[in-house]
C-alpha cells in the first residue's frame, strides 16, 4: 500500500512539474503572439495580461513595410541573407565535422589527441573575445560587408561543437562493422557513406538543430561585420525597428520576431524525430 501511494504521489508530482515547466517555456511565446496582435496605441491593455482588448493584424504588415521604407531592404531580403549565411555555414560545418570526426574516431595519427583536445577546449572561448581579431582579419581580406565573412566565422564556431557530438557517436559504432565492410572490399569512404552516416542520423540531426538555432539567431557578429542595411540578417535587421524617442512599436517588433522564428519551427519539425532520438540516446545507453 505504501509503495502504491508513493508511486501515485510520484506520478502526480512529475505531471505537475511537467505542466509548470511547459507553462514557463510557452509563456514568452504566447506573450509575443499577444503583443503582435495588439494595436500599438493600446499595447499595454489586455484581458488577463494575454488577451488583447483590440485585435489587429496590422503589426505584421507594418513589420514588412518598415523594412521597405526605413532601411530600404525588404523583409524577404533579410530572410534571404540569413538563409544564405545559415545554409552555407551549416553545410560547411556538417561536412568538415563528419570527415574530421570520422578521422578522430577511426584512425590513430600523430598529434591526433592534441588536435582533438584543442578543438574541444576552443568551445570555451567566448565569441566576443574574437570580434576584434576577426574584424581585422576580414577587413584585410576585403570581406567586411560580405556574407562570406559570417559563413566563415559561423563555421569556425560551429565545427568544435559538432566534432564533439559526432566523434562521441562515431566511437560508439561497433568496430566489427568496419571489419566486415573491409572484408567485403569497402573503402573508408564507402563505409562512412553507406554505414556510418545512416546510423548517425540522430547525432547529425542534433547538430543541425543546435547549429541552425545559433546561426539563425546570431546577432553580434552579423551586426558588426555587415553595416549595410541590405546585407543584414534577420536579427541584425530587427534591431533597427525603432519608434519615436519615447515610444517603441512593441507590436511591430513582436510581429517581426514571430515571423523570424518560422524557419526555426520548420527545421525542428523536420528533424524532431532524430533530434529526440539523439538527445535520449546517451541516457538509454547509460
Amino acid at each position: 500500500m505504501n509503495k502504491l501511494s508513493f508511486t501515485k504521489g510520484y506520478y502526480i508530482f512529475t505531471r505537475i512539474f511537467i505542466i509548470i515547466a511547459i507553462i514557463i517555456i510557452l509563456f514568452p511565446l504566447v506573450w509575443m503572439l499577444s503583443l503582435s496582435l495588439r494595436d500599438n496605441n493600446y499595447i499595454y491593455e489586455a484581458y488577463g495580461f494575454l488577451i488583447p482588448k483590440y485585435f489587429t493584424f496590422e503589426n505584421y504588415g507594418d513589420a514588412f513595410n518598415f523594412f521597405n521604407t526605413v532601411i530600404e531592404a525588404s523583409f524577404f531580403r533579410l530572410f534571404f541573407n540569413s538563409a544564405v549565411v545559415t545554409g552555407g555555414a551549416l553545410f560547411m560545418t556538417i561536412l568538415v565535422s563528419i570527415l574530421a570526426s570520422y578521422a578522430f574516431s577511426n584512425f590513430k595519427f600523430r598529434l591526433g589527441n592534441i588536435t582533438y583536445l584543442t578543438l574541444i577546449i576552443s568551445i570555451m572561448i567566448p565569441s566576443q573575445i574574437l570580434v576584434i581579431p576577426l574584424y581585422y582579419l576580414f577587413s584585410k581580406l576585403g570581406l567586411i560587408n560580405n556574407l562570406l565573412s559570417l559563413i566563415i566565422a559561423y563555421t569556425a564556431f560551429g565545427i568544435p561543437v559538432s566534432i564533439l557530438i559526432l566523434t562521441s557517436f562515431f566511437k560508439s559504432i561497433p568496430k566489427e562493422l568496419k571489419d566486415s565492410a573491409a572484408i567485403d572490399g569497402a573503402s573508408d569512404f564507402t563505409y562512412l557513406l553507406k554505414i556510418v552516416l545512416p546510423l548517425s542520423k540522430a547525432a547529425i540531426a542534433t547538430c543541425v538543430i543546435f547549429l541552425f538555432l545559433f546561426f539563425w539567431n546570431e546577432f553580434l557578429l552579423a551586426n558588426i561585420f555587415l553595416s549595410k542595411n541590405f546585407l543584414k540578417t534577420v536579427p541584425a535587421g530587427m534591431s533597427l525597428i525603432v519608434g519615436s524617442r519615447y515610444a517603441i512599436p512593441w507590436g511591430t517588433y513582436a510581429a517581426a520576431v514571430n515571423i523570424s522564428i518560422i524557419p526555426v519551427v520548420i527545421i525542428f519539425i523536420i528533424f524532431q524525430k532524430w533530434f529526440i532520438e539523439g538527445v535520449t540516446l546517451g541516457a538509454l545507453k547509460g
